[in-house]
């Protein structure tokens, strides 16, 4: 059977369940799967744990650790034995601290550590900041598997976490990798500018289960309309937008409740905004939901407010599987015209765009739906066949077996 190593910083971290997604369909596959980490969360704490029972992905998790000693004397000594250990790949080791920016001994323990995986069928990178070593590894021949990379947005965006440069960060990256994935088009002409070969360049949506995210058939009828926004609470993803245009709803005569879904370091700020504007009795912040409890919320709503925007840093959502599964919901969309968000709707047939942070055009665009519940209802329909047929795992998962090889 052959390997998938996925290698991620931090695995797993409650938004993101992407991830979650791509090894499982790695697994769903046929592919045996090992998970190569920096950092372990906690699955027990983190939403997608049923995904992690189901699929053992707890026993999979490796730790990226180097085994360096903290003591000179033994740390000189066990590079000794590692040293004549790796005797006869002299030769790369030697490209290898080459090219290394660090020298000293570090080096020496990175390459005996990745010899474990020197014959792996595959290495999926997850964010290109997680490179390291893998680029320099196989642009001097040590690693023989393919490299793929999977680009989600801000590690596109330089200064990377506001402080990576680019000056050529992705150079080796971009040679040695057999594809660079992005989820849509807006990140490929990013990952273009940046000097990648496009036609290493794959654009590739992250799926949905729309096994799991379906319409409720039996959705009881409501006075009150509820619009809804998923994701993680911070600037970017722009929720405090949506409540300046809820309350602009009530201001004209409009009963709505709004829910939040999600978590971020911005919820205090979002929950001033609420007192500020008074709208505790129509605002709810849900915090952290588990993704059958946000299946149950897309069911139970209206209308899906995609409320992300281009942030002070300048980086913008790539794609925001949010989207895909209020679609897959039946939910017609209304969205800020931000990065990679056009190109995961349907304009005027599955939801309405509108200028970022333009809220003027989003409080009509949400009257409109709201004052026609045969659009809202036929532009629900579409979003569903929309999803079907593009972001569905059936559709993906033929593209991720011919990639894998």
């Amino acid at each position: 059977m052959k390997t998938i190593l996925f290698k991620i910083w931090k695995f797993p971290q409650l938004s993101e369940t992407f991830i979650v997604n791509q090894i499982v369909t790695a697994i769903k596959l046929g592919y045996e799967v090992k998970i190569l980490v920096g950092e372990a969360g906690d699955p027990v704490s983190n939403s997608n744990n049923e995904l992690f029972s189901k699929y053992n992905l707890s026993d999979k998790i490796l730790i990226e650790d180097y085994d360096v000693p903290k003591n000179k004397m033994n740390r000189y000594f066990k590079g000794i034995l590692l040293f004549l250990k790796n005797i006869s790949n002299l030769i790369l080791l030697i490209k290898y601290y080459n090219l290394h920016n660090q020298k000293g001994l570090l080096p020496l323990f990175e390459f005996n550590f990745y010899n474990n995986f020197r014959k792996i069928h595959a290495i999926h990178i997850q964010f290109g900041t997680n490179k390291h070593p893998v680029d320099l590894l196989k642009r001097i021949g040590f690693l023989k598997g393919k490299v793929i990379v999977s680009f989600h947005g801000h590690d596109l965006h330089f200064p990377i976490n506001g402080h990576i440069q680019s000056m050529g960060y992705y150079d080796n990256l971009f040679e040695t990798s057999e594809h660079l994935i992005c989820n849509t088009l807006f990140l490929k002409l990013k990952i273009k500018s940046l000097g990648a070969s496009s036609k290493k360049i794959i654009v590739l949506p992250v799926p949905v289960d729309t096994l799991m995210f379906k319409p409720d058939t039996l959705k009881s009828i409501k006075r009150t309309m509820r619009l809804i926004t998923v994701g993680r609470i911070d600037e970017l993803k722009g929720q405090i937008h949506g409540i300046r245009i809820v309350k602009k709803l009530i201001d004209e005569g409009y009963n709505v409740e709004y829910l939040i879904v999600g978590r971020g370091k911005y919820s205090e700020i979002l929950r001033k905004e609420i007192d500020l504007l008074d709208l505790s009795d129509h605002v709810k912040l849900l915090g952290a939901q588990t993704p059958q409890e946000v299946l149950l919320w897309y069911q139970s709503s209206d209308i899906f407010l995609m409320t992300s925007i281009t942030n002070e840093l300048g980086m913008a959502e790539s794609q925001g599987i949010v989207t895909a599964e209020a679609q897959a919901c039946g939910l017609p969309v209304v969205a800020f015209d931000s990065g990679g968000i056009k190109y995961t709707l349907q304009e005027k047939v599955t939801g309405f765009l509108c200028p970022e942070k333009n809220l003027e055009c989003y409080t009509e665009k949400l009257k409109i739906l709201m004052d026609n519940p045969k659009l809202r209802n036929e532009m629900g329909e579409n979003a569903r066949k929309f999803i079907e047929a593009e972001y569905s795992e059936i559709s993906v998962l033929s593209k991720w077996k011919e990639l894998y090889g």
